[in-house]
């Protein structure tokens, strides 16, 4: 399943699996507060210096499949954790998938199989929404057990951890949470990423060696039944895909004017599939390693000879008009209009952003789409913009706070997320089996699961991508694949090993995830406001045709102006972040 768009709205961005194929085995009261019973390891936590007890996991069961070699969650039973009811408040982002996180079937089964109740507090609104929200609730102590699903940045959980409000559950690990200790052994820079400065860690991480996911920020698709109408191939470079494109509107495949050569909306910047045929883009912050020295690339000369040749294409009418405007509800109306498609190609990161998947007809017309390949630019420059680092490891997915009274429990909860049975409902759903020996996953070998092949349009069924999971490559690619009901991870995984893998940018050019301390994030997420302000809006104006890149007055001062926001004392913080992290 794709690792963030397969449920819409969805924007946090989501290991350490660099080689194809292979694993990486190589404040005062508030309003909510509190927790009570006794769990199974005992009343106390354990604290620095003390005789952690013990847990042990249930039985492997021996009715599921794996393939040789298979490095991955496995699945067990779950015992109960404890022997009284016990409720945590937790708060969470409401989401229109998820539903009501109350009667979510995947809550009812987690409760029924620990013994663990939740009573949750659901926060509307966006992302940014949320994280305000969560903030002033902070401020002002009213803090729950845990968050679950906030997207804490790593120096917020720094900041507050620092502060004692978040618990170091670093210190619980080894005694309660045997299901993530065997991840971090499969994973082993897994510790690394999710510690902070400190060397503590205060939050329990989703890890997700999603293989497609690294080429993510990148990806186009085209609509290979009219390449092939237009008598044209599948575009290897700048100049080829530019012909695509006006192919596509002098053919007028769509009919009646109606055409659209190539389309975007707002969710999906569109730089990172154009500018990588310019110079390295790994998207926003748009920062680049070279020689360990931090820089940017959007006010680079590439840079302009990138919006140029854009520019072209929207002066053409071969990129939408509302491609900045255009939301995902408008670009799946493009996707799915009735008769005749309309769009020729779309900037998304899958099918599922801008077409209905069915899985089950062979002739839906996602299977019409491809992954367009990375573009070779004029000047011979060709990068997947590979995604070494941040798509693995997320590293806020729960965070206990001071306010949990047992804090050994409810590590034990959240490790029981990482089995593999609770894995599958927990962003599946129920409706899964185990795979029959001789089954085939996606990468060939013998599959572990398969899903219902409508998992992604249920609702109230699973919890997203938000709780604690562990899918590792081998897990990922051991879904069954059935012929006549093909999942479309199976197409994502092949595209992105044919088309995007073998021109991946080396990964000591890719900017790592780094942690700033207090004063530093301060300072670093004005500027980075700022900076991204500017540049979007300009990459918008440059374009349109309402700056001209090939006007030397307006490319100039466009360069003044992200200068004097801050482009210097920005890289110096990253820079001053960037050797902490490697050091």
């Amino acid at each position: 399943m794709p690792n963030d768009d397969a449920r819409p709205g969805v924007s946090r961005r989501s290991l350490i699996a660099g080689a194809l194929g292979l694993t990486a085995a190589t404040a005062g009261g508030g309003l909510l507060s509190g927790c009570s019973g006794k769990s199974n390891a005992g009343a106390a936590a354990a604290g620095a210096g003390e005789a952690a007890p013990s847990v042990t996991l249930g039985p492997k069961l021996t009715t599921v499949q794996y393939p040789e070699g298979y490095v991955g969650p496995v699945a067990r039973t779950l015992k109960p954790l404890t022997t009284e009811k016990v409720t945590f408040k937790i708060v969470v982002q409401q989401d229109v998938t998820i539903g009501d996180w109350k009667t979510n079937a995947f809550t009812k089964w987690l409760e029924q199989k620990t013994g663990v109740h939740i009573e949750w507090s659901q926060i509307g609104g966006t992302d940014d929404d949320v994280m305000t929200k969560v903030n002033a609730m902070i401020a002002a102590g009213d803090i729950p057990d845990a968050f679950l699903g906030i997207g804490f940045t790593r120096s917020q959980l720094f900041l507050y951890g620092a502060q004692g409000l978040f618990t170091d559950v670093g210190q619980h690990l080894d005694a309660y949470a045997l299901n993530l200790q065997q991840a971090m052994k499969d994973y082993p820079e897994t510790r690394k990423l999710i510690q902070a400065p400190d060397k503590k860690i205060y939050s329990f991480p989703g890890i997700n060696d999603c293989f497609h996911c690294r080429a993510i920020d990148g990806r186009a698709w085209l609509n290979v039944d009219w390449i092939k109408q237009v008598g044209l191939a599948m575009p290897k470079t700048t100049d080829e895909f530019r012909e695509v494109l006006r192919a596509f509107k002098k053919a007028d495949l769509a009919g009646n004017g109606k055409t659209i050569p190539f389309a975007g909306y707002n969710e999906a910047p569109i730089d990172p599939f154009f500018m990588n045929a310019f110079l390295y883009d790994p998207g926003e912050p748009w920062l680049v390693v070279k020689d360990g020295k931090v820089d940017v690339a959007f006010d680079k000369d590439e840079w302009r000879e990138g919006l140029k040749y854009v520019n072209g294409l929207y002066k053409e009418g071969l990129i939408s008009r509302d491609v900045f405007t255009a939301d995902g509800d408008q670009l799946k109306r493009y996707g799915n209009a009735p008769g005749k498609p309309l769009i020729g190609g779309a900037r998304s990161n899958y099918w599922g952003n801008f077409l209905d998947i069915d899985q089950k007809d062979p002739n839906a017309r996602w299977r019409q789409y491809e992954a367009c390949p990375p573009l070779k630019g004029p000047n011979g420059v060709q990068y997947a913009a590979w995604d070494y680092l941040t798509v693995g490891v997320e590293v806020a997915h729960l965070v206990i706070t001071k306010k949990c009274a047992k804090p050994d429990l409810l590590v034990q909860w959240a490790d029981a997320q990482y089995e593999l049975e609770a894995i599958l409902r927990g962003y599946g759903g129920p409706k899964f089996a185990w795979a029959k020996k001789g089954d085939l996953g996606i990468n060939g070998k013998q599959a572990v699961y398969g899903f219902d092949a409508t998992w992604n349009s249920q609702k109230n069924l699973n919890w997203g991508q938000d709780n604690p999971m562990y899918r590792s490559q081998d897990f990922r690619l051991g879904e069954r694949v059935v012929p006549g009901d093909l999942t479309f991870e199976k197409p994502l995984y092949e595209q992105t090993k044919e088309r995007f893998f073998p021109l991946k940018q080396p990964q000591e050019m890719q900017f790592p995830p780094v942690t700033l301390d207090e004063d530093q994030a301060a300072q670093e997420a004005e500027l980075r406001t700022n900076l991204k302000g500017e540049v979007n809006q300009s990459f918008a104006k440059f374009l349109t045709g309402q700056l001209d890149p090939n006007d030397d007055g307006a490319w100039n001062d466009y360069k003044d102006r992200v200068s004097k926001i801050g482009v210097k004392p920005y890289l110096e913080l990253q820079q001053a972040a960037y050797e902490t992290y490697n050091g």
